[in-house]
């Protein structure tokens, strides 16, 4: 229940990978329209960002990171993202990235 009630794919993907980019990123629009708090979500980043504010976005499912890294790549959002799989070297680079580059709006973290 709480895979479907965070993002509909992570319970199921969509089966249609036509649409993906080369990078493997699932970039069209229904990854927002199946999804009331991704559609959210989009509303407040758009403000956020054309605010100049930053964000931190946590997530204990790290599919669900996947899938907000889709969501950035969509939209041409600079993020970064620390996960249980990311090196001590990387999560260094990425946490000067976000504090210390005005461009990079977004970071998303596993919990």
């Amino acid at each position: 229940l709480r895979k479907v009630c965070n993002h509909p794919y992570l319970f199921a993907e969509p089966r249609d990978t036509a649409e993906s980019a080369e990078d493997g990123h699932h970039t069209t629009e229904e990854l927002v329209t199946h999804c009331g708090k991704l559609q959210l979500l989009d509303r407040m980043l758009r403000s956020l960002h054309a605010d100049g504010h930053k964000v931190l976005i946590f997530s204990q499912m790290t599919r669900l990171l996947d899938i907000l890294e889709d969501f950035m790549v969509m939209r041409d959002y600079s993020y970064c993202r620390i996960d249980g799989g990311t090196d001590i070297e990387a999560r260094g680079q990425a946490m000067d990235s976000f504090n210390e580059d005005p461009s990079v709006f977004c970071f998303l973290l596993s919990t």
